[in-house]
């Protein structure tokens, strides 16, 4: 008993190095008082310090976690309930740390050593701990708790998906809250259980995809989806795993993985079955199609998956082009073959799509494209389509709201074709001067240089009425802007005279 006194109070220990790497100010105060009992050589004292500095910082963890969980709120209600019925709840807590997420079973294992020992010494009559001993608990306990921020677990992530999947009220309805929360949320996290936390989401989501009545929260579960994702990286899953999840997640990843960051990391095989999994969902969801055309316009696609797409497009009507909401540059191909029917349940849908979808979607077109969107435009109003003659009457109104070059076409179009042969097309010339002439004056110099260049070197595809050049020329000439236009039309009907 004297001999385990003396070695209790003549060897000395530091643990002051021990004591800069606790992370929270809180843990401080006990573990200082084991840095202190130490210095002095009171071993016995150093240790239970030590133990009691362990024990109250998971108290603390479960306390802070309780704010947005409610199992660790019912652990430390027990803790409470015990500490009234002064009961020992040491063992308690280790437990429910080990259970909840706080300690992995190794960290356990070691703790558990540590308490054991806590209780030996604990005992008056029983050995001091050895410097040795000492040096150890306290390594352990700082590396093992005292160094690392409160992490929630599983009891947290269940009771989360909990509130996100069935409480209407629990976050505003817009993308920037979800956002937000989900970047404040991360950080409170244990790494090891992003992925638990997205695939039992994901669940969930895939099970609601088609309720139009629980859309909200698929939706908000896209958005918490897409900021985890972004915030924590898509290495959350190996690239392996990625391609498991979108066969088991179709519907929800379909949406998740439209972000190109997301899509450009899980994969080749992901995004190949990604893609797949979409033009599959189309026959019955076109509107799903969206999202392939907003990977391609962010040059995430590949070339194989960027043929896949378009084929699948090129094969589509305009009624469906319509139900998917496709872009005008998307549809290009499939709005020129329409309109180049003669069949006006073809061109006018077409013509239709091209207005709704509007002029700054007719920017995108390159201009050889614009130019070509003009000449067919005005074909379809010359055989008579309704939604092509009312375009033409609108845009007399309004022609500098749609991009010029479709103009462009449309005024070449009015009197010669793409190979420079003149055949005028008189129907809805009024309509062409009146939208020429809503052009600035350098943007209508530029296209009236252009017809009468084409005008001066074409010859005429087919016999042309005189009464038709006159009165071409009579529309013109009440405008000094197309004396150069009037003037190449008078050399061509002359020279064709001659040659007649």
């Amino acid at each position: 008993m004297q001999k385990s006194l003396e070695n209790s109070t003549t060897k000395k220990v530091d643990l002051s190095i021990y004591a800069e790497k606790i992370l929270s100010t809180e843990d401080l105060p006990l573990f200082n008082d084991a840095v202190q009992a130490a210095e002095a050589g009171v071993l016995r004292a150093a240790y239970l310090m030590i133990w009691l500095a362990c024990a109250e910082s998971l108290k603390r963890r479960f306390r802070e976690a309780q704010t947005r969980d409610n199992v660790a709120g019912e652990i430390v209600g027990s803790i409470e309930e015990k500490e009234q019925d002064h009961k020992a709840v040491d063992k308690f807590v280790l437990d429910k740390a080990r259970e909840y997420g706080f300690l992995s079973d190794s960290s356990y294992t070691v703790l558990y050593h540590i308490y054991e020992m806590r209780c030996l010494y604990g005992h008056p009559y029983e050995e001091s701990p050895t410097s040795e001993q000492i040096l150890h608990a306290a390594s352990a306990v700082v590396e093992n708790v005292l160094s690392k921020p409160v992490k929630l677990k599983h009891g947290f992530c269940k009771q989360l998906l909990k509130s996100l999947i069935e409480e209407i009220s629990y976050l505003d309805d817009q993308r920037a809250v979800v956002t937000a929360f989900a970047k404040e949320i991360l950080p409170r996290l244990d790494e090891s259980i992003y992925g638990f936390l997205l695939e039992k989401y994901w669940k969930n989501l895939e099970e609601i995809a088609d309720d139009p009545s629980l859309s909200v929260f698929f939706r908000r579960g896209i958005w918490f989806s897409q900021a985890i994702l972004l915030e924590a990286g898509v290495s959350v899953f190996t690239k392996e795993d990625w391609h498991g999840k979108v066969i088991e997640f179709p519907k929800v990843l379909s949406h998740v993985c439209i972000n190109r960051e997301i899509f450009g990391l899980i994969g080749m095989r992901a995004q190949d079955s990604l893609v797949g999994s979409i033009l599959t969902r189309s026959v019955e969801h076109a509107s799903v199609l969206k999202f392939l055309e907003r990977l391609q316009n962010g040059e995430a696609l590949s070339n194989r998956q960027q043929d896949r797409f378009l084929k699948h497009v090129s094969n589509m009507g305009i009624s469906e082009i319509r139900s998917a909401n496709l872009s005008t540059v998307t549809s290009f191909t499939n709005l020129i073959c329409a309109m180049k029917t003669s069949d006006w349940y073809e061109q006018n849908p077409a013509i239709d799509l091209i207005v709704s979808n509007g002029p700054s979607q007719a920017a995108e077109l390159v201009k050889a494209q614009q130019v070509e969107l003009g000449r067919n435009i005005l074909q379809c109003a010359e055989g008579r389509g309704n939604s092509a003659s009312m375009f033409l009457g609108e845009l007399a109104n309004k022609s500098d709201s749609w991009p010029v070059d479709v103009l462009r076409g449309i005024s070449l179009e009015s009197f010669t074709n793409e190979k420079d042969q003149i055949r005028l097309k008189n129907l809805h010339l009024d309509k062409v001067v009146s939208a020429l002439k809503m052009l600035n004056s350098k943007e209508r110099k530029e296209i009236v240089s252009e017809i009468s260049a084409s005008i001066s070197v074409g010859k005429p595809k087919y016999w042309i009425n005189s009464e038709d050049i006159e009165y071409a020329i009579s529309l013109l000439n009440n405008h000094r802007w197309a004396a150069e236009l009037v003037k190449a039309l008078r050399e061509k009907s002359e020279q064709e005279k001659v040659d007649s």
